[in-house]
């Protein structure tokens, strides 16, 4: 029987990083999934990430890919995920089956499941994504800008049960392919915060993705984000207090390489960032579904 990747060690080194980000650790909500994961997760990739928005906002995520199984049916006949009629519980089916799939959950662990990933086998092109049941019509209505930025073909998409939203993933970007003044331009025809000098020196032209919030209520892009992976000690640390203290203290697992990858997010609004540490490593045979090499790290 192989060996849970849900270990004692997890759990500990996840009370670790939320005190690293500041962020609450609630037993209550936390546990439970991992205990219910431990199961039906013995050989996921795990990945733990936080956020620089304000503390009280701030939560720490533990990210489980790798799922062949739909990992919703164990959590939810464990009362630990509801459906309700959303329309995002649409588009887990649809996209399910509509294109071989593996799955994720992404577990915060100050409030439970938040979000199921699906991982395609095979592209998505936004006609056809756009299409399926349930998927917010905001998509559709800003078809041109996801052909004209990123292809208009896509390999993630992730449901946020806690937020209403659904981020879709566009295909992976080649190293030179989206340069900074490509990124300063996205910005400023969605019309939100430009990015810093700053910003565009830590990504470059290495992003390797382009990803975009949606919701059911609003007909615009909620969000954008743009990563790049770095190892340790070539993350742009000096970016923001938290960014230091994650890559410096994060806990990891395993021989092997670790990247660490910095997001930039931004919104009508402002911005902030991301970082997420992969915990266990990654090896250089892996794949994504469809055969999708991981992204290198500078």
């Amino acid at each position: 029987m192989p060996t849970s990747a849900v270990t004692q060690r997890l759990r500990e080194d996840l009370r670790e990083y939320a005190r690293l980000a500041e962020a609450s650790y609630e037993p209550t909500r936390v546990e439970p999934v991992l205990d219910v994961l431990s199961d039906i997760a013995p050989d996921a990739l795990m990945a733990v990430r936080t956020t620089t928005e304000p503390v009280g906002e701030r939560e720490v995520n533990v990210r489980f890919m790798n799922f062949t199984a739909d990992p919703t049916v164990a959590l939810r006949e464990a009362g630990l995920l509801e459906f309700g009629g959303h329309p995002l519980e649409q588009v887990l089916t649809a996209v399910a089956g509509a294109v071989p799939v593996q799955f994720g959950v992404d577990v915060a662990v100050g409030s439970g499941v938040q979000k199921v990933w699906l991982a395609l086998g095979e592209m998505l092109d936004v006609q056809r994504i756009s299409a399926l049941p349930g998927m917010p019509e905001a998509v559709r209505a800003n078809a041109e800008h996801l052909i004209r930025w990123g292809g208009g073909k896509f390999l993630l998409v992730a449901v946020d049960f806690q937020g209403r939203t659904m981020n879709l993933y566009s295909q992976l970007l080649s190293p030179g392919q989206l340069p900074p003044e490509d990124i300063a331009t996205i910005l400023r025809e969605l019309d939100f915060a430009a990015a810093t000098d700053a910003e565009l020196a830590a990504l470059d032209a290495h992003a390797y993705t382009i990803y975009r919030t949606f919701s059911w209520d609003d007909p615009g892009v909620r969000r954008i984000c743009f990563p790049r992976r770095f190892s340790r000690e070539t993350f742009p640390v000096q970016l923001d207090p938290v960014l230091e203290r994650f890559v410096r203290g994060a806990p990891l697992i395993g021989d092997g390489a670790h990247a660490f990858t910095f997001y930039a997010a931004y919104q009508p609004d402002g911005r902030y960032y991301k970082v997420q540490a992969d915990y266990n490593p990654r090896s250089s045979e892996l794949r994504l579904p469809g055969d999708v090499e991981i992204p290198p790290t500078h």
